[in-house]
């Protein structure tokens, strides 16, 4: 009896964790959804053995869900592989000790461990591709086409530029939006800098307030340093967007220009990386909340893509929904089996910028 083969993907990150399983047809089977993956946030010294037996768990019941689906029973599937794309992931010691963990479970498929840009990468290209991440952080990665099958995840050539994290860097991101607006305001609020508009200046100091229930600037600091809360403090910015959006604070309009500035000066780092020779457009994923105010950041992303002068066109683009599909694609390629997906379904057009 011929078994059919399944390929299962995750995407995963500090919250929440999406599992798809597909056929050789490229059919979905099943999606599941479990809590964070990213090994690095648990605060037991064995985050990654955390994570893989939270990892093999969820498969294990979405491979009985799709048995106990079946007419004819669980033996006529057959799991090949399984591709984690989390975040945290972006070391290849931290890959290969992910793997490791997974294997020491004693499972019967191929595991492969790689960063949480690639699910969105095979999400949206079935031959590389460049993404580009502004959520809590920022991050931007560039896959050029590959031309032969490969079967590990080393063999990708991967560019990245961003991804350093709050302290370091994440410009363009909510988090950054928010921290760059809080910063501006102490500043005046100790008298070293003077507001614009100081009616302006005090309904967005009351914004701040209220979002983080305090009382005075000052009391701000558990938040960064006692008990370090990046996605609350990258959860002003949604609010922040609303305001700006209505056209009136130059503040705003100001910070999230400069955001869009950032966002498309990472774009511009990889474009000489760009190998797909013959083509003078460049197709752009966007991902991440912050993407969801893209008429504030283009003009600031318009005047960073004009640093530079290799390229003059740009297709943005977003996917719909998450990118678990993305993983089951990746988990496939790495058998060197090909599933015929159009994965133009998948994503819908932002904008097109001319330079």
């Amino acid at each position: 009896m011929k078994r059919i083969k399944l390929f299962a993907g995750i995407e995963g990150g500090a919250t929440k964790t999406i599992l798809k399983i597909i056929d050789e047809y490229g059919n979905v089977l099943v999606e599941s959804a479990t809590g964070p993956s990213n090994p690095w946030q648990f605060n037991e010294k064995d985050g990654f053995k955390i994570v893989a037996k939270n990892i093999t768990q969820i498969v294990n019941e979405a491979l009985d869900k799709i048995s106990n689906r079946s007419l004819l029973g669980k033996e006529i599937y057959k799991l090949e592989s399984l591709a984690c794309c989390l975040s945290g992931t972006g070391t290849k010691v931290a890959r290969e000790r992910l793997t490791q963990e997974i294997n020491n479970i004693h499972i019967d498929y191929k595991v492969f461990v790689t960063n949480d840009s690639l699910a969105t990468v095979f999400s949206a290209f079935e031959n590389g591709g460049m993404v580009l991440i502004s959520g809590t952080g920022s991050y931007c990665v560039l896959v050029n086409p590959l031309d032969k099958n490969f079967t590990s995840i080393e063999e990708i050539e991967i560019f990245s530029s961003g991804g350093w994290g709050s302290a370091l860097g994440d410009e363009g991101s909510a988090f950054w939006i928010s921290t760059q607006l809080i910063k501006h305001f102490i500043k005046i609020n100790d008298n070293i800098a003077k507001p614009d508009d100081i009616n302006e200046f005090s309904e967005l100091k009351e914004i701040i307030l209220e979002h983080f229930q305090i009382k005075s600037l000052r009391e701000i600091l558990p938040y960064f340093y006692e008990n370090k809360q990046s996605d609350k403090i990258a959860a002003l910015t949604e609010k922040l967007a609303k305001i700006a959006s209505l056209g009136e604070k130059r503040t705003l309009l100001d910070l999230f220009e400069q955001a869009g500035y950032e966002l498309a000066i990472l774009v511009v780092s990889l474009i000489p990386n760009f190998t797909d020779v013959g083509k003078d457009e460049l197709e752009i994923v966007c991902t991440g909340s912050v993407f969801k105010s893209w008429s504030l950041l283009k003009p600031g992303f318009i005047r960073g893509l004009k640093t530079q002068s290799l390229l003059t066109k740009f297709r943005l683009v977003k996917i719909d929904g998450n990118s678990s599909i993305g993983a089951c694609v990746l988990s496939s390629k790495l058998c060197s089996f090909r599933i015929d997906i159009n994965l133009n379904k998948h994503k819908s057009k932002l904008d097109m910028i001319v330079i």
